[in-house]
């Protein structure tokens, strides 16, 4: 009996390495997926009515203002003019007075209808940075590039006094953030060797640290259960290859075999009888041709003398 040449047979092999592989990668999903901070709820938007008009706002200070071109000094007292308004009013108060109807498009194709207009943001903030200014009590100013659900590929440059403690900032984050400020202008900036264009809003921002969603309690129970029952496949058959190690570990050699085969046999009487017979007749055989030359030289002894 041959000795097989490896511990594993069949697909037992294949089979624990799939299983330990998409359990190892579903509990990487789930830590993720865990560690993602859920979608805010927005609620819907839906017609109620006649809506307000908007109105832009026609001070002096915005008659400077220069929609897709860089900001520079021409912007600066509709800039400073817009921080004053939003270091004058509450985050609550912002968030009362902000518009929830007024989306990219309206910016980007008639931006001086909607000057000094204050608009609601929803969306993650890829982008978050600080820089001194003199503008500002606090000596300081943070910009967050925010990115909506209706804007994939366009930011919304966003401009705030306070950041609420803990607020990561970085050039590589995803935040889910909400902002309401004031619309300054669309200004142009560059993306490598593309110029492009993005809102520009000043106001205040909401952020909270990372909570449970409920909404998405069903979907993490259903995927805990499913990286349990991989886990469960993974130790069977876990079970199943130690079980066949073991066994082949104890199984007992082949020159072991034979030897307890042949201690265990016994042989018959009659057959060692005929044995023992049959080695007399070869003796008898062999000693035969000697007695018959003894006998013949007697009987020449005899006659010749």
């Amino acid at each position: 009996m041959e000795r097989p040449s490896s511990f594993f047979r069949g697909s037992e092999l294949p089979r624990l390495l799939i299983l330990a592989a998409v359990m190892i990668g579903g509990w990487v999903l789930a830590w993720n997926y865990l560690q993602k901070r859920p979608e805010p709820a927005e609620p819907p938007l839906t017609v109620a009515g006649k809506p307000e008009p908007v109105v832009p706002d026609r001070s002096p200070e915005f008659e400077s203002v220069t929609d897709r071109t860089p900001m520079s000094l021409r912007d600066n007292a509709a800039y400073s003019v817009l921080l004053a308004r939003a270091h004058e009013k509450s985050a609550n108060e912002l968030a009362a007075a902000s518009r929830r109807d007024i989306f990219l498009p309206h910016l980007w194709e008639t931006p001086e209808l909607y000057r000094g207009v204050p608009v609601h943001l929803l969306g993650a903030a890829r982008q978050v940075l600080r820089y001194p200014s003199k503008l500002t009590p606090r000596g300081w100013l943070y910009e967050a590039w925010i990115f909506t659900p209706e804007a994939t590929r366009v930011p919304y440059v966003c401009v705030f006094e306070d950041a609420p403690e803990g607020l990561p900032i970085g050039t590589n984050i995803s935040e889910r953030v909400v902002f309401n400020g004031y619309f300054l202008k669309v200004m142009k900036y560059q993306a490598g060797d593309v110029p492009r264009g993005a809102p520009v809003l000043i106001g205040r921002i909401g952020w909270a640290p990372h909570e449970a969603s409920p909404a998405g309690g069903n979907n993490s129970t259903l995927l805990h259960w499913s990286l349990a029952v991989i886990a469960a496949l993974f130790l069977i058959s876990l079970s199943r290859w130690i079980y066949q190690l073991r066994g082949l570990f104890s199984r007992p050699s082949q020159g072991s075999l034979l030897l307890s085969k042949s201690t265990q046999e016994e042989i018959e009487p009659s057959k060692l009888d005929a044995w023992v017979q049959s080695l007399a007749d070869d003796d008898d055989r062999s000693r035969a041709p000697e007695h018959e030359s003894d006998d013949l030289d007697i009987d020449d002894r005899q006659r010749f003398g």
